[in-house]
């Protein structure tokens, strides 16, 4: 099939097909929708680099010169943009847990997510273009001349070597949370000084997106060297358009625009004012009184009052973030199968969704995102044992596993670790405790900590359950199970094992064929039911909202919550 694929990228570069000819084309030989969306914005023989066509009118993502720009024809410049939403951290160093939404704006990867047509394609960033061997097994990318970091050191492919080999393989003290999602990467090598290469052991379908999500922060050679690699306890220079200013703990983040930036289009805005708003219905109050000019997410009651028109807009999208308690598989009882299955089978999903209305949506979902063009529908999901409204049938079988592992009568002595964000902790939190307890009579204590320790808790092993909002950028299941559930996995906090989820999880990882993958998924989303590594409560919709002034990043075009870059932004005040 590569060398169909290779073939019909020639005769479009010669014109010989149309973009529309060779989509058809490329699906007729069984490409996904995401895979066709990837290499149509990267051909594999070399040819420039494009976008698809924005949506929602706005015009192409780059100019003749390859710069991206906002859509609208005469943006103003200057100005600080204030946003709304929780900014801290427990660390300055993206790939060993910083936080993505906050540090990405010094930042710059090599490729990105396209934020002029509502995200759906992959563009270039630090990378001018790029090639992709017919096996699918190299990756070449020819990198920008004239870019420098923050402290005057030019950009080299050096850079990214010593950037991604971190990741893929952590020296001694480092921590590799990212580690997963280039998984199929075997070495990252540096031909000359403006080429990089990423060499695979086997094909991994994700790749692409994976380096094209927020948190590919590429930093200095020099200044990894110079700090044994560990990046955690100051802010590295990177080569984004905005530079660091302050931070003040829990308070606000303050970042500059970057006067050297690569591209003399961006930033428009003179910088960011990142507030720190933990509360929902705070972050709403804040865009509907003018006090920030966007929040990522804000609660369902403000997100009701922008509806009623005004200067404010708000949308509600998909996002691949879900609720979910983790479980410590490596303790008793929740090391049974049965026990977890049958707590899976307690829990009351639509009870949930509806107690937490007013705070977050939470979408009728299964193991695969929402966001995913490969989900099950909601209506079918709706009607599965766990997921459905009736639960006569779900408690009997829950309380027959329950005596068949040797716990007819419930236990108790166990903790449930919630975050101190007051919907978690005063809502959900104790929603969930009430459930088990009365459909099992499992009697677990609810302690509260700073979000920002729930990572170390993770981490540290130690904990029983864990109720949790794990997010990640890529809707691609590949992603979620390879970071959350696959043996070893980075983020599998709670030591879940299952080889025969690992085998069906890397069979979709290899496969391109949209109907097949959909078909292990459901596979997958099956075993997941019986042996449960989580008790997932549901994937989330976010809710954007954003000032009118706030122009240059189509937010209405968005189909799914990336918390991203704002370098195209500017206010028309």
């Amino acid at each position: 099939m590569a060398n169909d694929i290779g073939t019909l990228f020639d005769a479009f570069r010669d014109g010989q097909i149309s973009r529309r000819a060779l989509v058809k084309r490329l699906a007729a030989l069984g490409l996904s929708a995401s895979a066709i969306a990837t290499l149509v914005a990267a051909p594999g023989r070399g040819a420039a680099q494009s976008a698809e066509t924005p949506a929602a009118g706005a015009t192409a993502s780059a100019g003749g010169d390859g710069l991206l720009r906002a859509p609208e024809s005469e943006p103003k410049r200057g100005g600080m943009l204030r946003t709304a939403f929780t900014v801290a951290t427990t660390s300055y160093d993206i790939w060993q847990g910083g936080t993505p939404y906050v540090l990405t704006h010094m930042y710059n990867g090599l490729i990105r997510l396209n934020p002029l047509d509502g995200l759906h394609t992959i563009i270039p960033d630090l990378a001018e273009r790029w090639e992709i061997s017919a096996d699918g097994l190299v990756y070449t990318f020819y990198l920008r001349s004239g870019v420098l970091f923050h402290d005057g050191t030019p950009f080299t492919s050096a850079d990214v070597v010593a950037t991604y080999s971190r990741t893929i393989a952590p020296p001694q003290g480092i921590i590799s949370i990212m580690q997963p999602f280039f998984r199929a990467v075997d070495r990252v090598e540096a031909p000359d000084a403006s080429t990089a290469t990423f060499t695979l052991r086997e094909p991994q379908a994700d790749l692409l997106q994976a380096l094209a999500a927020p948190f590919n922060a590429i930093y200095p050679k020099h200044v990894l060297d110079a700090n044994n690699q560990d990046l955690r306890t100051a802010v590295p220079p990177g080569t984004g358009p905005f530079t660091f200013g302050e931070y003040r703990d829990a308070e606000r983040w303050v970042l500059n625009k970057n006067p050297n930036y690569w591209n003399p289009e961006l930033p428009y805005l003179d910088g960011l004012e990142l507030i720190h708003v933990a509360a929902w219905s705070d972050r709403g109050t804040a865009v509907l009184t003018g006090q920030a000019d966007l929040s990522w997410n804000v609660s369902q009651e403000t997100f009701e009052q922008a509806q009623s028109g005004g200067d404010v807009t708000a949308k509600e999208v998909p996002s691949n973030g879900c609720y979910t308690v983790h479980i410590n598989t490596t303790k008793e009882p929740f090391n049974d199968p049965r026990v977890r299955r049958a707590m899976f089978l307690a829990i009351s999903r639509p009870n949930l969704k509806q107690a937490f209305r007013t705070q977050e949506s939470i979408a009728v979902s299964r193991w695969v995102s929402h966001a995913s063009p490969l989900a099950m529908p909601p209506d079918q999901i709706a009607a599965l044992p766990g997921y459905r409204e009736d639960k006569t049938e779900d408690l009997v079988t829950a309380k027959q596993l329950m005596a068949e592992a040797g716990y007819p009568d419930g236990f108790s002595g166990f903790e449930l670790l919630s975050a101190s964000v007051p919907p978690h902790a005063e809502i959900m939190a104790p929603a969930i405790q009430d459930q088990l307890k009365q459909a099992l009579n499992i009697d677990v204590q609810i302690r509260v900590t700073e979000r920002a320790q729930l990572i170390e808790e993770e981490t540290g092993g130690a904990f029983d359950l864990i109720l949790d909002t794990p997010t990640i950028t890529i809707s691609d299941f590949s992603s979620v199970g390879n970071l959350y559930f696959r043996t070893g996995a980075a983020q599998n906090f709670g030591k879940y094992s299952n080889p025969q989820f690992d085998e069906l999880l890397h069979a979709v990882d290899l496969e391109l064929d949209p109907e097949k993958r959909a078909t292990t998924l459901r596979q997958i989303e099956d075993l997941l039911d019986q042996d449960p590594p989580w008790l997932l409560i549901g994937w989330t919709n976010h809710l954007p909202m954003w000032q009118s002034a706030l122009k240059g990043l189509n937010l209405e075009a968005r189909t799914e919550s990336v918390w991203g870059r704002l370098d195209t932004g500017w206010l028309d005040r």
